[in-house]
């Protein structure tokens, strides 16, 4: 019995003395193997504590006013975590972080507290880039390829959650490609390893101790001040990495603007536009003089190819332009049946984006209410009464419904009174009128399904209805 638990030990060591022998008995090869080998976590992960540090601002908060009636700012304390990225004392950490903060501090893993000062922000994406004056070179991670991480694949987390002091904790990626509605370029890693407040700005670590990825969310539907439970999200390495070398060459975030609103194709909207298969992005709006309408896109265009590159889906499409600012790219893109090439230059996001096309719109024609056959919607002019019954700006174009038929397709899908409709398939809509004369059109095109580009308070979509 003795001899069997001695076993697994000896046969580890022959394994690793042949290994050694083989490659060579160096320094590195051992620090390798021993990295490798299931007890060789313990020494990965010491490895990777020193390069995390822990983050305290101090911001002013407005207090309720005196009795004098004078403002009361209180000065209030936020912890948060960072990673160190260049020995020269870069460091990386979230833009929420460190937001309006009015002295920024960096303690490293052996207690030494550092001044340090704000490089530059992501803009739109949650990133900041800090740098400290170090008395000697800091130790710094290493980045990883995010675009290699898999569902399943072990990672660990390091950060400073509630400010108790630097934490580890690990578990799996759970889901890759999140969107939580963060910000326009979310393509989130989600993992269950435990992520709570403070872990803010704190790296993502595959095994192997490369960083994938710059924990930025948790979500807690309990209570907005809730701990973690296993629902965690980071921002992928690739894209942090873009980001952290643009504001260390620039102090800032150069942001490919492409000035049209855009939504993912749907097999219904496919079908109506006679796409096979289903691909691509749809233009729903353009932005007033933005690259897009000085390019000559059109709405209802569906963009399949960046240059050389194929997006998957609308955010991968954001990510493509953000990185092509000043660059002049061929669009290739779906018209009237058929592909084109459209070319286009990309130019910076501006800090306050153009409001929508639109705003100068024709005044629309006094037709009377019609009822597109079978489709469940009332439609009607744009009249002044109209407008101010459903508090629509003087200038919008198009056809108002002013009914939608309960327990219908129309109903389900969101279309409601006050909703305008804006174009039937490519075609623009000015009368009620013209949504019969294009739904009949669609049909005789054996059409399955028909497209309406629809404008409400939430902004610009495209909406397939079934003609049968």
């Amino acid at each position: 019995m003795r001899h069997s638990k001695l076993r697994l030990p000896l046969l580890a060591a022959a394994l690793l003395l042949s290994i050694v022998i083989q490659i060579g008995a160096t320094p590195v090869a051992m620090a390798d193997l021993r990295d490798v080998l299931p007890f060789g976590r313990t020494h990965r992960i010491s490895r990777l504590l020193p390069v995390v540090v822990a983050i305290t601002t101090h911001k002013l908060v407005a207090d309720k006013p005196d009795e004098a009636g004078a403002p009361n700012p209180r000065r209030v304390e936020s912890i948060g975590s960072g990673f160190i990225v260049d020995p020269s004392g870069y460091i990386a950490t979230n833009r929420h972080v460190i937001d309006d903060a009015t002295d920024i501090t960096v303690t490293l893993q052996d207690g030494t507290a550092l001044t340090a000062r704000l490089i530059g922000v992501g803009g739109r994406i949650d990133l900041a880039l800090l740098k400290v004056d170090a008395p000697k070179p800091l130790p710094t991670v290493k980045w990883g390829d995010s675009d290699h991480v898999h569902i399943g694949d072990e990672v660990l987390v390091i950060g400073n959650p509630w400010g108790i002091g630097e934490t580890v904790s690990s578990g799996i990626v759970s889901a890759l490609h999140r969107d939580i509605m963060l910000g326009p370029y979310d393509d989130f890693i989600q993992t269950d390893a435990a992520i709570n407040h403070g872990n803010s700005g704190g790296p993502l670590f595959a095994m192997n101790g490369d960083v994938i990825g710059v924990n930025t969310a948790l979500f807690n539907p309990t209570a907005a001040g809730g701990g973690s439970i296993g629902l965690g999200f980071a921002i992928p390495g690739n894209d942090a990495q873009y980001v952290i070398d643009q504001l260390r060459r620039t102090g800032k975030m150069q942001t490919g603007w492409l000035g049209a609103r855009t939504q993912d194709m749907t097999p219904d909207i496919a079908d109506a536009i006679g796409l096979s298969p289903p691909r691509g992005t749809i233009i729903a709006n353009l932005e007033k003089d933005g690259p897009a309408e000085r390019a000559k896109l059109q709405e209802g265009d569906v963009i399949l190819r960046f240059g050389k590159q194929t997006p998957k889906d609308m955010r991968s499409l954001v990510r493509m332009v953000a990185e092509g600012t000043g660059q002049t790219v061929p669009l290739t893109v779906w018209r009237d049946g058929k592909e084109q090439t459209v070319p286009i230059t990309i130019t910076q996001w501006p800090e306050e984006p153009p409001t929508a096309a639109g705003q100068s719109a024709t005044p629309a024609q006094n037709a009377s209410a019609q009822q597109p056959p079978d489709l469940g919607l009332h439609a009607g002019s744009l009249t002044d009464d109209a407008r101010a019954k459903y508090h629509l700006p003087a200038g919008r174009q198009g056809v108002l419904l002013t009914e939608v038929a309960p327990n219908t397709i129309a109903s389900d899908r969101g279309l409601k009174p006050g909703d305008v409709v804006l174009r039937v398939q490519r075609w623009p809509i000015t009368a009620p009128d013209d949504v019969l004369r294009r739904l009949d059109e669609a049909r005789k095109e054996n059409r399955h399904h028909v497209a309406l580009l629809i404008i409400d308070a939430d902004g610009v979509r495209w909406i397939a209805l079934p003609l049968n």
